[in-house]
């Protein structure tokens, strides 16, 4: 499968690797597993002319170091056997005086558990040679709590050392719709589906593409990589959360079941989580700002910062869908039944991809509006809602005084004139007195006769076909 997408964090790493050659730089590249952040790094190393790859596995130090040795020296043929990690790094700061290198350490936080002294040692090196070599010095890690406890607590060594941090998130979904046609997948339902389901991490689609999966539809795709003996997306979640918390990881999962089984307030989440209301902020801050798993949400019309409306929801797709799937019937998933799954998965997906669909609708109208194409620019766009109503979407421009309100439908049947009157309905709220208003729908099934000669200036009507031609303007 080729190499998609990150040209802005290629060209970032092209800039930070030339401004080397002046002052030695600390990148680290974060993001959880599956994201790609090995590759784009290899992509970059590919237009290097000296750079090292390294990957700290968990094993004895000394082992390591041996190892390291020996890999420098494929690089570097008069680099010495090391017994001493200082002496290490004071070998490739001082090779990189004469000449730029990039050196890159993949899986960067598992020096915690190999030899944590290792931190101490490079931060005494890093001070004492950073500006007179011509270093780039790259550490990949996907345990995103470690690597932030790494560079930007306080009390670790390396603290205030990195010359930029990169968080690196999914393939956008552009990205994903070229990279879904070469694996051959020609029609855009498809392809959607599989976005909702498996968001814009790479490495699910190359499994997809070495499963020999390509083309096939999305219910044989998650037969044989999920439901199935041997799948190899079965520990996927689990091993996901258990390298993040470790032993407190049965409590982030029965967060996570919570909300993706609708319960997206505080006050609903607490108690299928076992945990007293009092102690719940504390897990949302861990698993939203220290991990990015969660979101929290407010209705569109108000600030974040002062709104009591809190909904959280669920980042990550696959996390979610395998909650939802999977997680609430664990016993059994675990004997094996996985008929009691397939005979479910129409209806239980597509009830998922009603609210996925929400999500990819706002993906596009966002990447449109950094490009100037949205159907009506907007400052604001994301859900609304009170206690009577709730509407998909809503994009505000409040120098225009302007506002657009989206209805996404994931559903087997045209949409028809009833469903634009309600959205009109909705739209009387008070938060929206604006002086110019208009409304997107978005189908799947398109739309029925009756409502297509409604289409006129302030109505806006998408069906897939329509769908194709916005994502392709996103390139």
């Amino acid at each position: 499968m080729k190499f998609y997408g990150r040209e802005t964090e290629l060209a970032l790493f092209q800039e930070l690797s030339q401004q080397s050659a002046r002052l030695g730089q600390m990148t680290a590249v974060l993001g959880r597993r599956r994201v790609g952040k090995t590759e784009l790094v290899r992509q970059h190393l590919h237009g290097i002319e000296h750079g090292v790859y390294f990957f700290v596995e968990k094993r004895p130090a000394q082992a390591l170091l041996s190892e390291f040795s020996e890999t420098l020296k494929t690089a570097i043929p008069h680099a010495p056997l090391f017994s001493d990690w200082k002496d290490f790094f004071v070998f490739l700061c001082a090779e990189a005086r004469q000449q730029p290198m990039v050196v890159v350490f993949d899986e960067f936080q598992n020096f915690l558990a190999v030899e944590p002294a290792v931190y101490s040692i490079l931060q005494g090196v890093w001070d004492e040679w950073h500006k007179q070599c011509k270093l780039h010095f790259i550490a990949i890690g996907s345990v995103v709590g470690l690597m932030k406890k790494v560079f930007q607590d306080a009390q670790e060594p390396l603290y205030g050392r990195l010359t930029r941090e990169v968080d690196l998130g999914p393939l956008p979904l552009d990205a994903v719709c070229r990279l879904s046609a070469e694996l051959g997948f020609a029609e855009l339902e498809e392809v959607l589906t599989l976005y909702g389901i498996f968001g814009g991490m790479p490495r699910y689609y190359e499994i997809i593409e070495s499963m020999g999966l390509g083309g096939q539809t999305v219910p044989e795709i998650l037969r044989q990589a999920l439901f199935s003996t041997f799948a190899p997306f079965k520990n996927e979640v689990r091993e996901i959360i258990l390298a993040e918390f470790g032993g407190r990881g049965h409590v982030y999962l029965a967060i996570l079941e919570a909300i993706a089984t609708g319960k997206t307030r505080l006050s609903e989440i607490a108690g299928p989580a076992g945990l007293p209301a009092s102690s719940l902020p504390k897990y949302m801050r861990e698993l939203g700002d220290m991990f990015g798993l969660v979101e929290r949400e407010v209705p569109v019309t108000e600030d974040a910062w002062r709104s009591k409306k809190s909904r959280y929801r669920i980042r990550d797709p696959f996390i979610s869908f395998w909650m939802c799937f999977v997680y609430r019937q664990l016993s059994i998933y675990e004997v094996g039944n996985y008929r009691y799954f397939l005979e479910r998965l129409d209806i239980r997906l597509a009830e998922f991809m009603g609210l996925a669909f929400e999500g990819i609708v706002k993906e596009l109208l966002q990447g449109l509006n950094l490009r100037e194409r949205a159907p009506v620019p907007f400052h604001r766009l994301g859900r609304w809602w009170d206690r009577q109503t709730e509407i998909d979407l809503v994009a505000l421009d409040q120098d225009a005084d302007a506002v657009l309100f989206v209805e996404c439908k994931w559903t087997s049947s045209p949409v028809g004139p009833e469903v634009l009157a309600e959205l009109e309905r909705k739209a009387t709220a008070p938060p929206f007195q604006a002086q110019s208003t208009s409304y997107l729908l978005v189908s799947k099934s398109g739309f029925t006769d009756s409502l297509r000669r409604l289409q006129g200036p302030g109505l806006y009507l998408w069906d897939l076909s329509d769908l194709a031609v916005q994502i392709g303007r996103l390139a």
